[in-house]
């Protein structure tokens, strides 16, 4: 790995290596850390940004405050071939990833989302796949591509986004013991604010105790044109508490609870998009997850074990929709439980120096649907979904800038539907399913010079139906199985996606004088794609393979920092083809540029800054015969934003933020959105920090 200036750089180390690392680079040197300079925890090693084999962003703890965002969505405008999609609403998003992920279904299962290691997965009818609020997080890191599966599971053909939860360590200084923060914010679109307590304790050398409590509100928002969006309007409380025990220098265990709830009435059955059909209904949404995470250095590596369970339950009644199971009073809910267990160690072969992660992974997912009239939902069918996995990787570094990564994973999937799903009687009693998938890769790093690196990788990824595309119907049984009809439950065949990522990258410090630093990215990847799932006849909910598909593109990040000014530029790029149909595919997103120029003064403490976020045309050719409007013209929306934080005197420790989103209240709507975006919208957060 070639040794930045400015920033910090790991090749194969361990995480305690890395936080020891961090510790020692002088203060002016994390002044000139750009985006691409960041640290990745969830590549395998922890290393920089710019460095792994494959394309990485993460969005850090200042990046997340200045966003003042109202839902997790829109974190993600600055990430190169990455939005949060559907609507708005805070029931309402869910993610793509180069052009996997669409609503009104959810993602599908082909993007991975964690949540300090707890798998976080919803699908339903009209409804998005991820709740929570942002003010819990202080690092998310976006893992683009299918490199990722090796680690995360068969499922990432798009991508993996870790979210993680903010504690001690995040909030806290060296020499600081505790520290409480009141948060007040506002927002003038859909006018409501959220309140934030936040606490965090270093109770002895031992214990760490964290805690974060939220409330957030709004009305209907309007759109550019200021037209409602009707059933926008949310009010949800939220929190985490957090605790870590040092056993040692060397063993923690961190115990993690976060809850999000709200509840809504009379709000549009439709969260992804309202387009007045489906009516109102009374929705109560719980989501909570609780992990366990322990790490050691042991003789044999660093362990970290991961026991984590997530619970999202749904309970809708009193809906004004008729002449079906949809408006009927009704429960739906997904609890997963896993336990993933990885062993980090460095060795050598030779003088090539190794660092090898191996680990396994269980998981039960159990899905549950049913109304208080009917029972079972046929086109959201019950079952339990358990996944068994072994994986390993190896860096193995020459010592001449020349790293190589192999990697495999083999999962296990296993599919029941309950005992009184409508399936079940299918294919003689019998529709369990058992699928074996298979994902190696192979990735590299180059440092060709000090400042100029090659990355790149190929990649095998299998995807095992889920139980909704195994399981779901809405044809009568006699029909499934013959032409027009479905095949039977179950007969599905895992994707396999094969595919190809090449990328260079640009790293240097004193640009333009001595305490800066540009980084830059650009990276072309190639995915092509056997036997798609996809909904089978048209206005059905049966799953069926189609033949083959393909998605390319190439993305381009670009980053500097300077003693007071900084900017930021990601472009995305995107094509993408249903091979078999011949026909334009249906989750390609817009091609886009997003371009963020700023200043801020440390001394100061003021910052100010531009952003636009600009979106070229897109035209289905039709193919999208579900969507109400298959041509989207191109449209750019501006943002301005400015924060104060007195460093000292009488306001020390008051922290001023103000934006404003769509400064010129453009009409819009993005291709993979069902509803308008945000018009002309102000945002305020005023927060007090006091440290003991």
């Amino acid at each position: 790995m070639r040794n930045h200036t400015g920033r910090v750089c790991f090749g194969t180390t361990t995480a305690t290596a890395a936080v020891l690392a961090a510790m020692a680079n002088p203060v002016h040197a994390q002044e000139t850390t750009t985006p691409l300079g960041r640290i990745v925890f969830g590549w395998g090693t922890d290393q920089v940004a710019l460095d792994t084999p494959q394309a990485v962003t993460v969005i850090d703890q200042e990046e997340i405050e200045q966003q003042q965002a109202t839902t997790v969505g829109e974190f993600f405008d600055g990430v190169p071939s990455v939005q949060g999609i559907g609507s708005e609403r805070v029931l309402g998003g869910t993610f793509n990833i180069r052009g996997w992920g669409e609503v009104p279904a959810g993602d599908e299962g082909r993007v991975v989302v964690l949540q300090d290691g707890a798998t976080q997965y919803y699908e339903q009818y009209r409804i998005g796949s991820f709740f929570s609020d942002p003010n819990l997080f202080c690092n998310i890191e976006v893992l683009r591509g299918p490199a990722s599966a090796t680690l995360y599971g068969s499922a990432a053909i798009g991508g993996v986004i870790r979210f993680e939860t903010c504690d001690v360590d995040d909030v806290l200084a060296d020499g600081q013991t505790s520290q409480f923060r009141f948060s007040l914010g506002g927002e003038t679109n859909g006018a409501g604010g959220n309140v934030s307590l936040r606490y965090a304790t270093r109770l002895s050398e031992n214990v760490d105790v964290f805690a974060n409590l939220n409330y957030r509100r709004a009305d209907d928002y309007v759109d550019g044109d200021g037209d409602e969006i009707s059933g926008s309007a949310f009010d949800a409380i939220s929190g985490v508490i957090s605790t870590t025990y040092h056993f040692s220098s060397t063993r923690s265990l961190r115990l993690i609870y976060e809850s999000w709830s709200s509840d809504l009435d009379d709000t549009e059955y439709e969260q992804t998009g309202s387009g007045g059909f489906f009516g109102e209904v009374d929705r109560r949404t719980h989501d909570q997850t609780v992990s366990a995470i322990y790490n050691s250095a042991e003789s044999f590596g660093d362990l970290e074990m991961t026991l984590a369970y997530s619970d999202t339950e749904i309970r809708q009644e009193n809906a004004t929709g008729t002449g079906s199971i949809l408006f009927e009073d009704s429960d739906y809910g997904y609890r997963t439980l896993s336990l993933d267990a990885r062993v980090t160690t460095d060795g050598s072969l030779g003088n090539i120096a190794t660092t090898t992660i191996y680990g396994a992974t269980i998981s039960q997912q159990v899905r549950t649907a049913e109304t208080d009239v009917t029972g079972p939902v046929s086109f959201h069918p019950e079952g339990t979904s358990t996944r068994l996995a072994l994986f390993g990787q190896t860096e193995l570094d020459f010592g001449n800038g020349f790293t190589l990564i192999p990697g495999m994973r083999v999962e296990l999937a296993l599919n029941d539907p309950a005992p009184d799903n409508p399936a079940s009687p299918l294919d003689d009693g019998n529709s369990s399913t058992e699928i074996v998938s298979f994902s190696p890769k192979l990735a590299f790093t180059y440092d060709i010079s000090d400042e100029w690196g090659v990355f790149g990788s190929i990649a095998q990824t299998q995807r095992a139906p889920n139980l909704d595309e195994l399981y779901s119907f809405s044809l009568p049984a006699p029909n499934r199985g013959v032409p027009g009809g479905r095949q039977a439950a179950g007969d599905l065949d895992p994707e396999t996606a094969y595919s190809a990522e090449l990328g260079f990258t640009y790293s240097r410090g004193g640009l333009l004088n001595d305490n800066d630093a540009f980084d830059a990215r650009v990276t072309a990847y190639y995915s092509y794609v056997e036997d798609l799932i996809q909904t089978g006849p048209p206005g059905g909910f049966e799953h069926v393979n189609v033949d083959e598909a393909e998605i390319y593109g190439l993305e381009l990040e670009a980053a500097y920092v300077g003693e007071q000014f900084y900017a930021n530029l990601a472009v995305s790029i995107i094509e993408g083809r249903n091979l078999t149909e011949d026909e334009i595919w249906t989750q390609l997103p817009q091609d886009n540029l997003h371009l963020t120029i700023g200043h801020r003064n440390d001394v100061t403490g003021f910052g100010v800054g531009w952003t636009v976020n600009a979106y070229a045309d897109l035209d289905y050719e039709g193919a999208q015969g579900s969507r109400a409007q298959n041509d989207f013209g191109g449209y750019a929306t501006h943002d301005v934003f400015a924060s104060y934080a007195p460093q000292s005197g009488a306001l020390e420790g008051l922290e001023f933020r103000v934006g404003a989103d769509n400064i010129f209240d453009r009409d819009y709507r993005n291709a993979l959105d069902q509803e308008d975006g945000r018009g002309l919208t102000g945002r305020f957060t005023i927060a007090r920090v006091w440290n003991f």
